[in-house]
């Protein structure tokens, strides 16, 4: 059942919104630091595209999505699945789940690893060419890091909310 505004396009009898220009999209990326215990495969940060135009619009496929130390190493977001469309109204949000290896110096391969810490990544709308700079933020809102150990960021598809 469609919410208020959200709908997924293959339940939309009429035309499809255009796709989401990058002008209208406000980008948020939240580390998130109290991943449940009981969770299998906890997510440890959400990459959330706002709606901030004046019309609906739909968001088809993952945005590339890259985070980069200085010229250095780099990762990079790889979708998981195949998403569906999700239509977006004005000022509802889309949100992606992002699951990486942390570097925390307890895992088997923290003496190993290639880490890449960034305070921010490049996002770059499904279908757009424009490229947005998102800092990265804890839950309160403050600047955050994120320290990715390895070369993979794995997307989950977007999910209206």
């Amino acid at each position: 059942m469609p919410v208020a505004g959200i709908t997924a396009a293959a339940d939309s009898g009429s035309a499809p919104a255009p796709k989401c220009p990058a002008r209208d999209l406000k980008w948020t990326l939240t580390r998130l630091t109290e991943a449940g215990a009981t969770t299998k495969d906890p997510a440890n940060a959400e990459l959330v595209a706002v709606n901030s135009g004046s019309r609906g619009c739909t968001l088809a496929g993952y945005p590339k999505l890259e985070f980069h130390l200085g010229k250095g190493p780099q990762a990079d977001g790889v979708g998981q699945g195949n998403p569906a469309p999700v239509v977006l109204g004005t000022g509802r949000k889309a949100v992606i789940a992002l699951r990486y290896s942390e570097f925390n110096g307890k895992g088997p391969d923290s003496d190993n690893c290639v880490f890449v810490t960034a305070g921010a990544a490049e996002v770059t709308a499904p279908g757009d060419s424009t490229e947005v700079r998102v800092p990265v933020v804890d839950r309160n809102g403050r600047p955050a890091e994120i320290t990715i150990c390895g070369d993979v960021v794995r997307m989950s598809p977007p999910a209206a909310r």
